[in-house]
């Protein structure tokens, strides 16, 4: 969620003479390989077989023209790599004498069919609404299978996970899912009118300051924003700026929650609620932020996210294996890119 390519070239035939007579000129298709792996050209019409479900969903997001062609383009260039890995791995795969059987592509068939609620013939319709027949459904789960052969038997007994890797595992799972949840500031806004001598915008700093102080003494934050934010769209409201998105999570990008400039969210992100930031200088104004709430986590505990955890970790020790051992595989191979 490989090999060489070639782009699909019209070239015109020359025109030949019978008994003095022009003959109509006719056209010829020529493949052109876009990869060669090893002695394998790989052809364009493959990786655009490959490519289809892809570019369904391009073509059905972006409109004819220069965005689409480019979207193509990256598509195919990404796909192409993957088209390679899958190739050499085909190749160590024979000459390690490993395959996939007909019954083990079945299996993987009902297990996924099974996780999705469906029949295998459900499964299957749905996959060929992307652009897939049965046929490349089942192809893309042996490559798929065989990978993970492939990859069990290079770390196969030489892997040992601690309880301590995988406690570091969820701590770092907790501080990159912190990023991404929700959250509800409030902030005070100091204005610093242009023009304003040196000693009043320190007047408005040691106010910032003392704001700072009153707010982690106990104070209600909200009162002092009422009392003293010249933000006049929130100042009303204690300065409560609503829920927010991350930058760059879904809800930011489709633009469902407003987000907070990067500079005020990285602030506000090293807050637990209930904290307050040191003033931030913000063009020309100084501005105090409060954290209110967080989106809860959906991690309670270690216990109960251990084997998610310990999954997560053998995934990352398994694709790291996996570059490692391609990036060997790519230098002793002949590679020729030409897409």
């Amino acid at each position: 969620m490989r090999a060489l390519c070639r782009l699909a070239v019209t070239l015109a035939v020359a025109a030949a003479s019978l008994s003095g007579a022009p003959r109509p000129a006719r056209a010829a298709i020529v493949e052109r390989v876009v990869a060669v792996i090893g002695d394998r050209p790989v052809l364009l019409s493959e990786l655009r077989k490959r490519a289809k479900p892809f570019l369904l969903q391009i073509a059905s997001r972006l409109p004819p023209g220069p965005q689409q062609a480019a979207a193509e383009t990256q598509v195919l260039k990404e796909l192409i790599e993957k088209m390679i890995d899958d190739e050499l791995e085909g190749q160590a795969a024979d000459k390690g004498k490993v395959s996939v059987t007909a019954d083990e592509i079945d299996a993987a068939l009902r297990n996924i069919a099974t996780a999705q609620n469906m029949t295998i013939p459900e499964l299957v319709k749905s996959a060929s609404r992307s652009g897939l027949t049965e046929q490349d459904y089942r192809d893309e789960l042996r490559r798929q299978i065989l990978e993970g052969k492939m990859l069990q038997l290079r770390v196969k007994g030489r892997v040992r996970i601690t309880d301590e890797d995988v406690k570091a595992m969820y701590e770092r799972t907790l501080r990159e899912e912190r990023k991404r949840r929700e959250y509800r500031p409030s902030w005070i806004v100091l204005r610093i009118p242009p023009g304003s001598s040196r000693e009043a915008a320190a007047e408005r700093v040691a106010l910032a300051q003392e704001l700072v102080r009153r707010a982690r003494k106990g104070e209600d934050f909200h009162a002092l924003g009422k009392q003293y934010s010249d933000d006049t769209a929130t100042r009303d409201l204690g300065g409560d700026l609503g829920v927010r998105a991350p930058q760059g999570t879904p809800a930011a990008k489709e633009g469902k929650r407003p987000t907070l400039a990067p500079d005020l969210e990285t602030a506000v992100m090293a807050l637990e609620p209930g904290q307050v930031t040191e003033p931030l200088r913000v063009a020309d104004a100084i501005v105090v932020l409060q954290l209110n709430e967080r989106q809860a986590s959906r991690y309670h505990s270690f216990e109960e996210a251990k084997t998610e955890m310990l999954n997560r970790l053998q995934t990352e020790i398994l694709e790291k294996a996996k570059r490692k051992w391609l990036d060997e595989l790519k230098g002793r191979s002949h590679l020729d890119v030409r897409l």
